[in-house]
């Protein structure tokens, strides 16, 4: 993994706690229609849940994860939460409680992987997708992703934003239904590959950059937090 020395690359300031934790990926090497698959250090209730229902059919490679957010390049960033889908920067997720494993489309052209984004991005505002969170689990336990459910959602996932994305673009990344795609399958998924990650490490701060990472703060504090994602029941 690489790691720079950060400059002024942040002109609108860095929260408080991502620069107590000193370092963030580098916006530089997030490209738009990259998948970031993140996973807590210290996993809650429901995230065990979520890893130990996709360990019933993934190694723990796959099985770790659960969440997937789209890239929207550098520090742009598409997710489905609780309270719908909504376009932000990563800030929530630069304070040292998650890890992540980045991937990119295999053999797609620049414009194909910034189709995806776009597409991830006009679904903002999209409900979240509570009701495809029993068949995911069902698909799993039964390793059946095409057995009927009669549980529908218009909603949408985290995964499964990522995964309608680039089916619109035109690349199908498992054969499986898109409301039974789960992070564990876009991890495994043949189709897009590893990125390694790179570090910009964080100057303290001085007290005028204080002042502007207070502010970033307020401002991106009202994005609500997709850690307590409530899947697997």
């Amino acid at each position: 993994m690489a790691s720079t020395t950060a400059t002024d690359r942040f002109p609108s300031g860095i929260p408080s706690a991502v620069r107590l934790h000193g370092k963030v990926l580098d916006p530089s090497f997030l490209e738009a229609g990259d998948l970031i698959l993140v996973a807590l250090v210290k996993p809650g209730y429901f995230q065990k849940r979520i890893q130990k229902t996709q360990k019933h059919l993934f190694e723990w490679e796959h099985a770790q994860w659960h969440h997937a957010l789209v890239s929207g390049g550098g520090m742009e960033v598409c997710e489905a939460v609780l309270s719908g889908v909504v376009a932000t920067e990563y800030w929530d997720y630069m304070t040292g409680a998650h890890i992540f494993r980045v991937r990119r489309i295999k053999n797609a052209t620049p414009e194909v992987r910034t189709k995806v984004a776009y597409y991830a991005a006009t679904m903002a505002r999209t409900s979240y997708g509570f009701g495809a969170l029993l068949p995911i689990k069902t698909t799993i336990d039964n390793k059946d992703p095409w057995k009927r459910s009669m549980f529908r959602s218009r909603g949408v996932l985290c995964s499964q934003l990522y995964f309608e994305a680039c089916m619109r673009a035109g690349v199908l990344l498992a054969s499986i239904p898109p409301d039974r795609v789960s992070p564990a399958h876009l991890s495994a998924s043949q189709e897009i590959a590893d990125v390694p990650l790179h570090w910009l490490e964080l100057k303290p701060r001085n007290r005028n950059t204080a002042l502007r990472e207070q502010d970033s703060l307020e401002r991106f504090s009202f994005w609500p937090s997709s850690s307590s994602c409530p899947w697997p029941p």
